[in-house]
């Protein structure tokens, strides 16, 4: 029985961090990336990069070390990992759109492909996201998922370090939306059939989170959730103002596709409570004359 747990109790803490170093062989620094580290790279190879600040204290390494230190047991994985300073690439992480920290970054294709996931994910997400398989510290590299392909028939998530190089090209129909937003989820069904019945157009049906993207839903103004909004080649065209109805939304849509748009749905809130003032002073006109 042990007599003196205040002593033993730093013993304990000591076994325990030398036990985690044996079975962890973690690196003690990792690559130290910039931009022009992605732009002189090969085509086939995959970064992925730690975003951070230095007054971060969420941002840990840890993570990133073990995955690196797997990854040096296969030369075929192709995946280089490091970190990426904000502060001092500070242009690079604005592009990116960057506002919360740790970033995860995986590049490819000489950074002109790119995800970011934001906080500190796991290291299985890591893996899933990376396109690789741990099995008992055996990596098997498979090739990296474009995000940024729209696939018919289903809701494009699109993301905030990806959507204005994702829009930059071709029409999207945009939901802004929260999680937390009641009418967003009521809205969520008829939107993932939209995207099933508009699968045959030349056309993406997509999705933004505007909690995590709250600097791009600013500057294009979306002033409450959700809001629909037509893009065309990067610019936002046409904001939707009708029913959130499955055939209205269709129809909004083969409209803008075909150029015959014309908005019946133009009124506004402020004309709303126009009509309701002049519909209460003739009740309480109505009112006077029957007293």
């Amino acid at each position: 029985m042990l007599g003196n747990t205040d002593l033993c109790s730093p013993l304990i803490l000591v076994l325990a961090s030398l036990l985690v170093q044996a079975k962890l062989p973690l690196r003690q620094e990792l690559i130290s990336l910039s931009p022009n580290s992605l732009r002189s790279s090969s085509d086939g190879q995959v970064f992925l990069a730690e975003l951070y600040v230095a007054h971060c204290e969420s941002c840990s390494s840890l993570r990133l070390n073990y995955l690196a230190a797997i990854l040096e047991d296969r030369s075929d994985a192709n995946v280089t990992v490091g970190t990426i300073d904000c502060i001092k690439y500070a242009n690079f992480c604005s592009e990116l759109n960057i506002t919360k920290y740790p970033t995860v970054g995986i590049f490819k294709r000489r950074g002109e492909q790119y995800r970011l996931l934001y906080g500190s994910p796991d290291l299985l997400t890591l893996m899933k996201v990376l396109g690789l398989q741990h099995d008992g510290g055996m990596v098997e590299s498979r090739e990296l998922r474009d995000e940024r392909i729209c696939n018919p028939g289903r809701v494009f998530a699109l993301e905030p370090g990806t959507f204005t190089r994702t829009l930059s090209h071709g029409q999207f129909l945009v939901k802004f939306y929260s999680p937390t937003c009641f009418h967003c989820r009521v809205l969520a069904p008829a939107w993932i059939e939209l995207a099933t019945r508009l699968q045959s157009y030349d056309l993406c049906v997509g999705e933004l989170d505007c909690t995590i993207a709250v600097a791009i839903c600013n500057n294009f103004e979306i002033k409450h959730v959700p809001t629909i909004a037509w893009f065309r080649n990067g610019e936002k065209v046409q904001v939707y103002s009708g029913p959130r109805d499955l055939s209205y939304l269709k129809e909004f849509a083969l409209d803008m596709l075909h150029g015959t748009y014309r908005n019946r749905y133009s009124y506004s809130t402020g004309s709303i409570k126009e009509r309701n003032d002049v519909f209460l002073i003739l009740a309480f006109t109505i009112y006077i004359f029957v007293l």
